[in-house]
């Protein structure tokens, strides 16, 4: 008698399915019970969107066997049509999908790399790389399928040039991949907004490989494609660059920023706190930091240090863990931006704020950045391969308006706000 299918609960497919009998979903079924895939259950998917989305909850968890279900439909698919080219990847792309997010850290994934390491790259690629060549635990159930396999996980993360294209390009190439295709769903179901929702089996069953061994589309689903692409534009303008997240993702920077300034006077930090402040990457961070740096650990931390005798460092740990969040001032076109920040922080001194802690300058950035050099190909009905801008006008349009529409603010306290006059 063959094992049952184990059977996960899923916001977009209702439900998502993996066979023991597999070998990749059975590889997925022992990663899935490592403690280091279970650690994202406490990683927030979206961070600081909670306090303006409330039910935007949900952890990198769900999020990461969305990805690997995804990436195994896409290679069931092409499996169809490719598969002596498929099946030597298989495993490790199904991995790799699963895998690919465990380098993040708290608070919020993405936010806690800038909270930790202001102006660096987001480095949870790497971070999480090192976690799968060292654990002892994740390279016991490597070793029960093949040696080789960590090493190939690693190299389709980190988008080694020497593979085939296609086996990195279904988790974070261009246009579509698997990654953006589940955020961009769950995110939007969980903020409770639809802008998010787009045809995902009509993309599927229309992607191919090309002869040089990358993913393509064909051109009669540049529909279901262009939905995708809308349905992202959305999601970053709506959601993820709202003004008011981006300013409380000011209040982690200032909190960690006070109390590495504090230093050896700060009251309360567990072990972990204090190799996490003392680091200055990413990589100085040991992975059983790495392992406790998690949401729990965070919102204790910052609960502890609302009660701190250091007044700047309680306040702004109050201000994030009670929504008390600053306010923020839209920097116009027709405005000289280095005076009206001058006048933000003469203000904010007057008002008894250190401006280094509570005046924070913040902008969106493209979401498409890159997009208009590493998109999708498109398989054209004549046979010829185009870049998605070349095959699909909407998308360059999409593309050059967005790198025009960057937009600034000064995030503030409201009584600072009051003293500037300016209502937005």
């Amino acid at each position: 008698m063959s094992a049952s299918n184990i059977t996960f609960a899923d916001v977009v497919h209702q439900a998502i399915s993996f066979s023991p009998a597999s070998k990749e979903d059975a590889l997925l079924l022992d990663l899935i019970d490592d403690r280091w895939v279970q650690r994202l259950r406490d990683i927030s998917q979206t961070a600081n969107t909670r306090l303006v989305y409330m039910f935007s909850e949900h952890s990198r968890f769900g999020h990461s066997l969305g990805v690997a279900f995804l990436a195994n439909m896409v290679m069931h698919k092409l499996a169809e049509s490719y598969p002596d080219e498929i099946e030597p990847y298989r495993q490790g792309v199904s991995a790799a999908a699963l895998l690919h997010d465990i380098g993040h850290l708290a608070p919020g994934s993405h936010t806690a790399y800038k909270t930790w390491f202001p102006n660096q790259e987001d480095k949870h690629e790497s971070v999480a790389c090192r976690i799968i060549k060292e654990s002892k635990s994740l390279q016991g159930i490597f070793a029960r399928y093949s040696d080789n396999l960590p090493d190939l996980v690693c190299r389709i993360i980190l988008e080694d040039s020497k593979l085939p294209p296609w086996t990195w390009e279904i988790i974070s190439g261009g246009g579509w991949n698997v990654d953006r295709g589940n955020w961009c769903m769950v995110d939007s179901i969980l903020a409770g907004v639809s802008y998010g929702k787009y045809n995902i089996p009509a993309l599927i069953e229309s992607i191919v490989i090309t002869g040089d061994k990358h993913l393509a589309l064909k051109e009669n689903r540049l529909d279901a494609m262009m939905h995708f692409a809308v349905s992202r534009h959305a999601m970053y303008r709506q959601i993820y660059q709202h003004r008011v997240l981006l300013a409380a993702d000011c209040l982690n920077k200032a909190v960690v920023m006070r109390a590495r300034d504090l230093g050896s006077k700060l009251e309360f930090a567990d072990e972990y706190m204090r190799k996490a402040l003392d680091a200055q990457s990413p990589a100085d961070l040991n992975l059983e930091t790495v392992y406790s740096m998690r949401e729990s650990w965070w919102r204790y931390h910052l609960m502890r240090w609302c009660d701190s005798n250091d007044r700047i460092l309680a306040d702004l740990a109050e201000r994030l863990f009670n929504r008390r969040l600053f306010k923020t001032i839209r920097v116009r076109e027709t405005d000289n931006e280095k005076n009206l920040l001058e006048q933000v922080c003469c203000a904010a001194i007057t008002s008894g704020y250190d401006p280094r802690y509570y005046v924070h300058r913040i902008s969106t950035h493209d979401m498409h950045a890159g997009d208009d050099r590493q998109s999708m190909l498109v398989l054209m009905d004549d046979g010829r391969i185009k870049n998605l801008s070349d095959a699909e006008p909407l998308f360059s349009s999409m593309v050059r308006e967005s790198k025009g529409a960057t937009k600034s603010w000064i995030a503030l306290p409201a009584d600072v706000k009051l003293q500037i006059g300016r209502t937005r």
